[in-house]
């Protein structure tokens, strides 16, 4: 019968004890003055001083420099918001003149609170070649602390005036008020 003989693996290795592993306790074989040992030192250590005060410093004016772009954004945001809001307060003071029929001779100031704030309204008359026509302004500020700022928007409208729109709306026999709605 054909044993084969097995060998105990070391237990420091777990080779065979035929192969010789290499020692791998620390014996030094050079001295601590060497260049070779202050290299490796060297690039073991990590980062110096200097290195890392250069990079918080770059860190830092990325930082300021975000800071300052998101404050930009946002006060862009609050004025286009302001400027939205006054339009609309504006659209309103023109449609109030059409749906009045207010008919402006001189100019007009106004206080008034809309859109969740105060907004002080300027209506500036001006006369159209035609005398039934009149051009008004209606330029809108927002009124903080009980002051009111800059400008902020104004719109351009056209009015007519109800006399004479109502007296041509006669002649053509478009006034119907007087009889019922019938021709």
């Amino acid at each position: 019968m054909n044993t084969k003989r097995f060998t105990r693996l070391s237990l420091k290795t777990d080779k065979p004890p035929s192969v010789k592993v290499p020692d791998t306790s620390y014996k030094p074989c050079y001295s601590f003055n060497s260049p070779s040992v202050i290299n490796v030192r060297r690039s073991e250590r990590g980062f110096t001083l200097i290195e890392v005060m250069v990079a918080l410093a770059i860190l830092a004016v990325v930082a300021v420099a975000a800071s300052r772009a998101s404050s930009a954004y946002l006060s862009s945001v609050d004025i286009l918001k302001t400027r939205t809001l006054a339009h609309f307060v504006a659209q309103n003071a023109a449609a109030d003149l059409r749906i009045q029929q207010t008919w402006l001779t001189a100019n007009r100031s106004q206080r008034v609170n809309e859109q969740g704030r105060d907004w002080q309204v300027q209506m500036s008359v001006a006369d159209t070649l035609s005398p039934a026509l009149k051009q008004v302004t209606i330029e809108v500020a927002p009124i903080l602390n009980g002051e009111p700022r800059s400008v902020v928007t104004d719109i351009t409208v056209i009015v007519s005036n109800p006399e004479t729109a109502s007296s041509r709306a006669a002649f053509f026999g478009l006034d119907n008020s007087d009889d019922g709605g019938s021709p």
